[in-house]
């Protein structure tokens, strides 16, 4: 199965999930992220490794309560795609592995 990752027109979100005739919007729009806090280029760039993985942990905890094993979910789409990895390449390649999905990144 193959599905669409997008940038989200829905001005609140982050990005779009295109998957069998529904979409699915997540991510906070302008909040940090993993994938963003590991960014040297990103405003929410944190320097210390430790201090972003305690970044990350917190996320983690605070939602771990949150339906991720549901694959289409904004939650999981969240966990895994945006706090999972230090770049969105490597959470996808992790996604796609986890859910036997293929994603079309056109981000």
């Amino acid at each position: 199965m193959s599905v669409i990752l997008r940038k989200s027109t829905n001005k609140d979100k982050k990005f779009t999930l295109e998957v069998e005739n529904r979409k699915v919007n997540f991510g906070q729009a302008g909040a940090r992220d993993y994938t963003l806090i590991s960014k040297s280029s990103s405003k929410h760039y944190i320097s210390n490794k430790e201090d972003r993985e305690k970044v990350k942990n917190n996320y983690r905890s605070r939602h771990s309560k949150d339906p991720i094993n549901k694959k289409f979910s904004p939650a999981s789409l969240s966990w895994f795609l945006l706090w999972n990895k230090p770049t969105l390449s490597a959470s996808i390649k992790d996604y796609e592995k986890k859910f036997n999905i293929n994603i079309i990144n056109k981000t």
